[in-house]
């Protein structure tokens, strides 16, 4: 991309350069370790274009909206379409969160995303559910309160985000749209769904990720078949590079299994996305995004063979990082979620939803809540960052660091499909799991510093200094009794031979491994609950009744 001859007499001038630098340094007080991402990636005190001598501006930048996407996948960026704004919703019951869901609504928000809906095997009334109903998330049990969350909630003008793969919500998602009259194939939104490794093969008959993606494939063209998830693995710990690696190869399985099926590789590939995180090495997280839709439309051009542009491109939804939130001086996770949603908006995100600052107190307040939008909307029109497509493109730095992030992950992902399919989800659990213990230790030695926790640390007389009391939502345990008293309602309502013939039609759909989309929809529509379809499958497959171990408390 450059003169060789420039980049030469750059590149020495460059050594030069830094040779003084480290003299200063030196005279200063000694040697300074080279500095590195917060992955571990080794970075230069400065860049030149000798950094990037070896970048082939079309084969691996090229315009936005153009093959292999580095620079984004809409030629126009936001000045024709805005990322849309979803805070992540979950209080209670399902009247509270339609409450706060309308309420963000009118506050700018432009998403729906509700978390808790059918994470739990089991209903409101169960021994099991004591202590969970209403923590963590909405709780669902049959259909009448998905009616009551969507209630005045416009499903053609918004798209929905289903958090969570859990089939029976996904159902009454498509029932609530059919009461309204509105046909399946003009819902837009996410699942959130993706393959892995199943007793005879990720795309056998009775694979609930796979008949979402066949259905959707089928019968929705508006609708994301799958959100391959690896926000919660880095949340979790795992790098930059190892986020991207995972996030392709569980992208690659996923499609594969949807070809198994004998679905069109143009049309899943177009109709998939990926759910990222955002973390604090502004940079780094940057550069991710970019070699992550490089790395993304490569891998599904030449290895897939894919032929429609659509199904190259990478299309991410970002939820700024838990990870790296306080409970320490938690009024700086503030200042935390707004560099992660920057970053986000420079890299090109699809989608955004920002961490409340007082999620690790209490589900969020109304007011954090309404503060995490206010960041986007600031980022969006008052920043000026929109103006211009993907304006950190040609930065020395940050093509360096794309071009390293890809590298890397390259390189894990290579590794890990080298690998026995099941041996590979394995791996990516370990390494996630060996940098969570690194991550740990450098902080806990000072190395990696986290203000209000191991560096700037109110003294114990000094607990509030410069911090407000923060006042969290208290958990009312009163919402188990609401819950179960709507579940009773339910059940006492609906018909019960349409209930029956919808139990023994599910089952039988169970037992002959059919698509499980359409004898769901009819069970829930027969109002059957959550619980009750959890016991169908056991029994019609035989497997052991085990409760769900969500983390539901905070």
């Amino acid at each position: 991309m450059y003169d060789p001859t420039v980049v030469a007499a750059v590149a020495a001038a460059q050594a030069e350069y830094e040779r003084r630098v480290q003299e200063i340094l030196s005279q200063a007080g000694g040697a300074v370790a080279p500095p590195r991402t917060q992955s571990g990636l080794p970075l230069r005190t400065l860049y030149t274009p000798a950094d990037v001598s070896g970048l082939d501006f079309f084969a691996d930048l090229g315009f936005p909206g153009e093959f292999p996407y580095t620079r984004g996948v809409r030629p126009t960026g936001y000045q024709t379409k805005e990322w849309t704004r979803r805070q992540v919703v979950g209080i209670g019951t399902a009247e509270e969160t339609n409450q706060r869901l309308r309420y963000l609504m009118k506050q700018g928000q432009t998403g729906f995303s509700v978390c808790g809906m059918g994470y739990a095997n089991y209903d409101s009334d169960s021994e099991h559910a004591l202590g969970f109903v209403g923590k963590g998330g909405v709780w669902i049990d049959t259909l009448a309160d998905m009616e009551t969350l969507l209630d005045g909630i416009d499903m053609r003008a918004v798209t929905i985000n289903q958090i969570g793969h859990s089939i029976p919500i996904f159902a009454m998602i498509l029932s609530v749209s059919e009461q309204r009259g509105i046909p399946i194939g003009e819902l837009r939104g996410t699942i959130q769904n993706w393959v892995t490794p199943g007793g005879e093969g990720p795309a056998r008959r009775g694979n609930g990720s796979v008949d979402i993606l066949e259905f959707c494939t089928r019968h929705m063209p508006s609708w994301n078949n799958s959100s391959i998830s690896v926000r919660n693995t880095r949340d979790q710990g795992c790098t930059a590079p190892q986020e991207v690696a995972f996030g392709c190869f569980q992208g690659a399985y996923t499609l594969r299994a949807a070809l198994g099926r004998g679905l069109d590789v143009n049309q899943v590939a177009s109709r998939m996305s990926f759910f990222l995180s955002a973390e604090n090495d502004f940079l780094e997280e940057i550069a991710k995004y970019r070699a992550m839709r490089r790395l993304w439309a490569r891998l599904v051009r030449d290895r897939f063979g894919a032929t429609d542009p659509r199904a190259a491109m990478l299309r991410f939804h970002v939820q700024t990082s838990a990870i790296n939130l306080t409970r320490q001086q938690p009024l700086n996770n503030i200042i935390r979620a707004s560099l992660h949603a920057l970053a986000a908006a420079l890299g090109g995100a699809q989608s955004m939803s920002v961490n409340s600052f007082d999620e690790v107190l209490s589900i969020p307040t109304a007011a954090a809540a309404t503060l995490s939008l206010r960041t986007q909307q600031i980022i969006a029109y008052e920043s000026g960052v929109t103006k211009v497509m993907d304006p950190l493109g040609g930065s020395f730095c940050v093509e360096a660091l794309t071009a390293q992030v890809e590298e890397a992950a390259r390189e894990i992902l290579e590794r890990l499909e080298a690998m026995p399919e099941r041996d590979a989800f394995d791996a990516m659990d370990e390494m996630t799991r060996d940098e969570a213990y690194r991550r740990q230790q450098a902080i806990d030695r000072g190395e990696m510093k986290v203000v209000g926790v191991n560096c700037f640390a109110d003294a114990p007389e000094d607990d509030d200094a410069g911090q407000p009391r923060i006042e969290a939502l208290r958990y009312d345990p009163g919402c188990r009794d609401k819950q179960i008293r709507r579940l009773r309602e339910a059940r006492e309502r609906r018909d019960p031979r349409r209930a029956e013939a919808a139990r023994q039609r599910l089952a039988e759909a169970y037992g002959q491994r059919e698509n499980i989309i359409v004898p769901m929809r009819d069970a829930v529509t027969a109002y059957l609950s959550i619980g009750e379809i959890s016991r169908i499958r056991e029994e019609a497959l035989g497997e052991p009744f085990v409760p769900t171990t969500w983390n539901f408390g905070r």
